[in-house]
C-alpha cells in the first residue's frame, strides 16, 4: 500500500465502520524503505497479521491469496489494499476472503489503482473497475464500491464487504476521501489531458521543464524532416 489516498481511506474508514478483530492484512510486505506502507501503527495494540505471498519486511506469515490457511470464518477484518492487481487470480482471492471473514460482523477492505502504470510487485496483472469490486464482494452480506476523481476512468477504486450487518456507506461519510474528489471537481477549469485536469500553472510549469527536453531530442535526431 503505497498510495496516501488510500490510507486515508482507511482513517476513513475507521471512524464509522467497526473493524473486528483479528485484523489480518494481505499483501503486508514493505516492498520498498521509502515508502509508508506500514499499517500497524493505524492498529496500534489490537491483534494484528501481516501476510504476504513471500517473507520479508512487514510479514508474519507467508499466505497464498488463492488458497488460504485460515480457517473459516477466523479473521474478523481482512485488509487488501493495492494488492489485487498483482495476484493472478483476484476472483479467486476474494471468495477466500469471504469465506475466512467471520459471518458475525466480520469486514473485508480492497483496494487497487486503476488510473497508474504498470508495477511489478512482482508482477501486475490487472485493473478493477467499482462494478467489479461490487461482484467480487457479492460473497458478503452487503457491500459498497467507489471509484475516485474521473468516473469514466478512475485513480483508484475503494471496496468494503460486510458479514451479519448493514453497510451505510457514502463519499459524504469519508471526509479525507471526499477532499480529494472535490480537489479534483475543483480543477474543471484547468485544462483536461484524457482523465487528467491540470491547473494552466501546473501545466506551464511542466511544459517549461519538458520542451528543452524535447527539443534537445528532436535536434539529437537530425531536427524536422
Amino acid at each position: 500500500m503505497a498510495q496516501p489516498i488510500t490510507r486515508d481511506f482507511l482513517s476513513d474508514l475507521m471512524a464509522v465502520v467497526d473493524l473486528p478483530e483479528p485484523i489480518v492484512e494481505f499483501g503486508s510486505l514493505q516492498v520498498e524503505a521509502a515508502q509508508d506502507g506500514d499499517l500497524r501503527p493505524l492498529f496500534a495494540g489490537r491483534d494484528f497479521t501481516g501476510t504476504d505471498f513471500r517473507a520479508g519486511p512487514g510479514v508474519d506469515r507467508v499466505e497464498d491469496l488463492r488458497a488460504l490457511t485460515f480457517a473459516d470464518g477466523e479473521v474478523g477484518t481482512a485488509l487488501c489494499l493495492d494488492t489485487l492487481e498483482h495476484c493472478e487470480d483476484p476472483v479467486q482471492a476474494c471468495r477466500e476472503l469471504a469465506r475466512v471473514v467471520r459471518p458475525d460482523g466480520g469486514v473485508c477492505v480492497i483496494s487497487s489503482v486503476m488510473l497508474f502504470g504498470i508495477h511489478g510487485y512482482p508482477s501486475d496483472y490487472f485493473r478493477f473497475t467499482p462494478e467489479a469490486f461490487r461482484s467480487m464482494l457479492s460473497g458478503f452480506d452487503a457491500a459498497w464500491a467507489f471509484g475516485t476523481h474521473d468516473p469514466d476512468i478512475p485513480r483508484e477504486v475503494f471496496g468494503v464487504g460486510v458479514n451479519g450487518r448493514s453497510l451505510d456507506l457514502s463519499l459524504a461519510r469519508l471526509p479525507r476521501v471526499a477532499a480529494y474528489q472535490r480537489r479534483w471537481e475543483e480543477a474543471r477549469d484547468g485544462v483536461r489531458i484524457g482523465p487528467l485536469r491540470v491547473p494552466p500553472r501546473e501545466l506551464a510549469r511542466i511544459l517549461g521543464a519538458e520542451l528543452p527536453r524535447l527539443a534537445r531530442a528532436r535536434l539529437s535526431r537530425g531536427g524536422p524532416r
